[in-house]
This record gives structure tokens, C-alpha cells and sequence, in this order.
């Protein structure tokens, strides 16, 4: 397997694992407040829980929440400019190729016809 197959495998497995990520993060942002809500609405109403525990405890969790995602997202996007970047370059690389392509091809179409001349 040549160098950019293998780049271009462990690319594509990446932006999978990316996108599962974020799948799990949706899924995460519907489903964990609804139980917290559920669990506080039971813990205050059966005086399990007072108040000010139930409201720290829900700042913690929101703030590691957000600390987390914060991380990931960061760590994503640069991910994303790698990728782009590299895309950018390779794009470039084949733009210029074809440049050279066309223009070899021009110059040996004149010669040609010159020398059919």
C-alpha cells in the first residue's frame, strides 16, 4: 500500500470516528438533561435532596459537560483545518499538474503542425 492510501485510510477512519463522536455528543444533549430534570424533579419532591445540592450538583456536571465538549470541539476543528489543508494542497498540486499537462500538450500539437507544414 502505497504512503497515500494509507494516509488517505487513516483520514477517512478519523473522520468516522469524528462523526460518531458527534453523534454520541447529540445523543448525550437530548438524553442526560431529561434525566437530570426527571431525577431532580423526584430527589426535591421526596425531600431526598435539598435545594442547593441538587442545583451544585447540576453545575458540576453542566460545567464538566462544557469543559469536555470544549475540548473536543477544539481538538476537532483542528483535525478539520489538517484535513482541509492537506485537500487545499493536493488540489493545487493536481491544478498545476494539469497546467503542465495542457501545456505540453499545446506545444507538441504547434510542433506537430509545424512539421506537417
Amino acid at each position: 500500500m502505497r504512503m497515500d492510501q494509507k494516509d488517505n485510510a487513516e483520514l477517512l477512519n478519523k473522520a468516522k470516528k469524528i462523526e460518531k463522536q458527534a453523534e454520541r455528543w447529540d445523543l448525550y444533549a437530548k438524553i442526560v438533561p431529561t434525566f437530570f430534570l426527571i431525577a431532580c424533579f423526584i430527589l426535591l419532591v421526596f425531600k431526598i435532596a435539598s435545594f442547593d445540592t441538587v442545583f451544585w450538583v447540576g453545575m458540576s456536571a453542566f460545567a464538566a459537560t462544557a469543559v469536555t465538549w470544549w475540548f473536543w470541539t477544539i481538538f476537532t476543528i483542528r483535525y478539520l483545518v489538517k484535513t482541509l489543508s492537506r485537500a487545499s494542497t493536493g488540489l493545487l498540486e493536481v491544478s498545476n499538474e494539469l497546467r503542465d499537462v495542457r501545456k505540453d500538450y499545446f506545444e507538441n500539437e504547434t510542433n506537430n503542425n509545424n512539421t506537417d507544414l
